[in-house]
């Protein structure tokens, strides 16, 4: 069974409901009593920093695994949420399995983590650690069958995310051997 890794977004929505048949003012039309302001959610730069660099984190995943299917280099999605040496790893590890004919199928398992950001009062680069699960994201033949009988398996991974211009992207990363974690 592959599992399958879900982004779950928290919505918070205030809505007043109110109802009248009669407002006892002249015209028959009903009053309208003032709505209270609603509750705003502030959260300061290090909250933010987190937020956006895991969606960045997420993100890169996302892209990676979708153009392992086809061993696509050039997927627009990957410069979305990666720069630098990050970038590089994976055109290049997507470019010689192209060269190869060898494709990556299914999906990792991610539980990422925000373990610093700096500089805290105005964040513009934070550390994520994850023990990423690749035993169903193994590489494959592009005509068909696994390349060789190496599970996958749980490693970690330390990454790099990076803001520039208000875009926060995964700079660098190193991803373990299996069993790291």
């Amino acid at each position: 069974m592959i599992r399958r890794v879900a982004i779950l977004g928290v919505v918070v929505a205030v809505a007043g409901i109110g109802a009248g048949c009669d407002s006892g003012s002249p015209s028959g039309k009903p009053s309208r009593s003032a709505a209270s302001p609603s509750p705003t959610l502030s959260l300061s730069a290090s909250a933010l920093a987190e937020r956006d660099a895991l969606a960045a984190y997420r993100g890169m995943w996302d892209a990676w695994v979708e153009a392992g299917k086809t061993s696509n280099p050039d997927a627009p999605t990957l410069r979305a949420y990666t720069s630098g040496d990050a970038l590089k790893l994976i055109v290049s590890a997507l470019a010689t399995n192209q060269h190869n004919q060898q494709v990556s199928l299914g999906n990792v398992v991610l539980a990422p983590k925000v373990s610093e950001v700096k500089p805290p009062e105005a964040p513009t680069e934070a550390t994520v650690k994850d023990c990423v699960n690749t035993e169903n994201w193994l590489n494959y033949q592009a005509s068909g069958g696994l390349v060789d009988n190496v599970p996958g398996g749980k490693r970690l991974m330390t990454a790099t995310v990076s803001a520039a211009d208000g875009t926060w992207k995964v700079s660098a990363f190193q991803l373990g051997r299996v069993g790291t974690c």
